[in-house]
């Protein structure tokens, strides 16, 4: 599979476990993220835990009001409503990122390990563009079974 282009997001370490588990499948965000239905979408969980933990394909990108983010998403959100306005507060649109064929990292690769790689690495607030064939995105790859299976296929 070709991707349009490889994100990196942090999330809370509930979170990353929501997914992984399928209960969350959309992840919500203040403002709009300029990402592609197609991209592939790497999830680190933030500290305490402070490691990539799996890999998403974004299934599409919705910016709207809040109201309508909870009307129409809120059994794939993994939130309370409380939480989900407290973290919207404020905000006219808000974005929701529907990510699908979510999948484990294995191993997971903590912040040590891609500081390793990239020296001035740090975790993203918002999102980060990975750079195509860049270290980073190598040593994230490498960590996903189906995706090395997927570049040794002739």
């Amino acid at each position: 599979m070709v991707y349009a282009d490889d994100v990196l997001i942090s999330v809370r370490q509930k979170h990353s476990r929501n997914m992984l588990r399928g209960r969350k499948t959309a992840e919500v965000r203040r403002r709009a993220a300029r990402i592609r239905p197609g991209t592939r979408v790497w999830v680190y969980s933030k500290m305490p835990r402070g490691r990539v933990e799996l890999v998403a394909t974004v299934e599409g990108v919705i910016v709207a009001h809040p109201q309508d983010l909870w009307d129409l998403y809120q059994d794939r959100l993994s939130v309370t409503f409380t939480e989900f306005q407290s973290y919207l507060n404020g905000v006219k649109r808000g974005c929701v990122i529907l990510l699908q064929n979510i999948e484990p990292l294995q191993p997971t690769l903590d912040l040590e390990s891609i500081r390793r790689i990239s020296k001035k690495f740090q975790p993203p607030q918002f999102f980060k563009r990975l750079v195509p064939n860049g270290p980073e995105l190598q040593n994230l790859i490498f960590n996903v079974p189906s995706l090395v299976r997927e570049r040794s296929t002739p």
